[in-house]
């Protein structure tokens, strides 16, 4: 399986998820997986991203991933007894391959829908490359990479400045 603790995430999301907790716990949301590359078909792997998020959705945060998240100052208390009882609910999940498209959906309370996003993009990625892109084209990794360099070089950039000292 491809994921096989929830602490396999963004920190961003599970902070997210704690200001979720305390200031909407009520609101629904909706998601929907896009995938950006028009010719690309996903509904192949369907199956197998379905089986991944079942195995995904028996997950719990493993005592010792609790006693982590508490010495990281900002995690409140009551959020880390909320996570105690966190499992991902696969019934907020809908795929289909309707038409012969892939669609990936969620949709279900913010909270317990907020951390879903980092690991499925992981599993459709990682299935995508195991099941349909196995043997990846270095030469054109290469040629992209070159293009990029050229035009690196071209914008007369010294560096770049993300504003830290």
């Amino acid at each position: 399986m491809i994921i096989n603790s929830l602490l396999d995430t963004d920190l961003y999301k599970l902070t997210m998820m704690q200001g979720v907790l305390h200031q909407f716990p009520w609101a629904n949301v909706e998601y929907q997986f896009r995938c950006r590359d028009n010719g690309v078909d996903l509904s192949p792997i369907a199956s197998s991203v379905r089986a991944e998020i079942e195995h995904l959705c028996t997950l719990r945060f493993t005592r010792d991933e609790l006693d982590y998240l508490r010495t990281l100052r900002f995690m409140k208390e009551d959020f880390i007894q909320f996570l105690r009882l966190f499992q991902f609910n696969p019934e907020f999940v809908f795929i289909s391959t309707d038409d012969g498209r892939f669609s990936l959906n969620i949709k279900g309370p913010w909270l317990h829908t907020i951390l879903f996003e980092v690991p499925i993009l992981a599993i459709v990625s990682e299935v995508f490359f195991r099941e349909i892109h196995s043997h990846p084209d270095f030469e054109v990794g290469k040629e992209k990479l070159y293009e990029k360099i050229r035009l690196v070089k071209m914008s007369n950039q010294e560096g770049l400045d993300f504003g830290f000292s």
